[in-house]
């Protein structure tokens, strides 16, 4: 670098200004080309890690046709067992991705795998991790896979939550649908933003008709916060749903 620094002198003949442009010309060179190659092995790892990743998937899916057709538990928790390190997260990413869409046997079946599997107790240990996003994916997950047991722990992860994780949390109590989660939607009522007391509602509405008592305590405590078509295409809702329930 001293070497450079006196050729530079040398060519610049001594003018300070001229100098310090050319020297200031070279280092911000050298930095946009370390940026550069940064960039271009950031892409490289993450492009060679999705494609592992999409190979390693492959091997779980045939899990969901056999799902799909009906073939034993213990056949579909064989091929969803993890064959190496680090599978287990991809396993769970192949059953989330179609327990979202299933309904009925089929996602009985893959809930009663995840128990066999431990996704469960995972997901209720990631909850306390340091790292955001893997609480908001554990989340989701147990979102997904609606299990009784990870209410107690979603309840107690809104305490400790930002605002976005914590709705969320939320979310996924509503995907759960235990009514013993109701009175910390009331109790967030009053916490949250009155901007989102409509979000909140919509998510008081996955508990169905044990949910009318509820949505109808936070309307009436935030009434301010609902306007008057808003509050009226609630009730609608609320009375349509109702009466579709056996």
């Amino acid at each position: 670098m001293e070497h450079i620094l006196h050729v530079v002198w040398a060519l610049t003949e001594g003018r300070f200004s001229l100098g310090f442009v050319v020297v200031a010309s070279l280092l911000l060179l050298a930095a946009v080309i370390l940026l550069s190659a940064y960039m271009l092995a950031f892409r490289s790892y993450h492009a060679a890690r999705a494609r592992y990743r999409a190979g390693r998937a492959a091997l779980y899916r045939p899990a969901i046709e056999q799902v799909l057709m009906e073939e034993p538990l213990d056949a579909v928790v064989a091929t969803l067992r993890p064959r190496r390190w680090g599978d287990l997260d991809i396993v769970q990413e192949v059953m989330i991705e179609s327990m979202r869409h299933l309904e009925g046997p089929p996602f009985e079946t893959l809930k009663q795998a995840a128990d066999r599997l431990g996704l469960v107790e995972k997901d209720i240990a990631a909850l306390h991790s340091p790292n955001r996003h893997r609480r908001g994916r554990a989340m989701d997950a147990l979102g997904v896979m609606r299990p009784n047991r990870a209410v107690p722990a979603l309840i107690a992860a809104l305490d400790r939550e930002p605002l976005d994780l914590k709705l969320v949390a939320l979310r996924a109590l509503a995907a759960i649908g235990d009514p013993a989660a109701l009175p910390v939607f009331l109790a967030e009522a009053d916490r949250l933003p009155p901007t989102l007391l409509p979000r909140l509602i919509s998510l008081v509405f996955e508990f169905h008709a044990a949910g009318r008592r509820t949505a109808t305590e936070i309307i009436n405590n935030h009434a301010r916060s609902f306007p008057p078509a808003a509050v009226r295409d609630i009730l609608m809702e609320f009375a349509a749903d109702f009466e579709a329930r056996p």
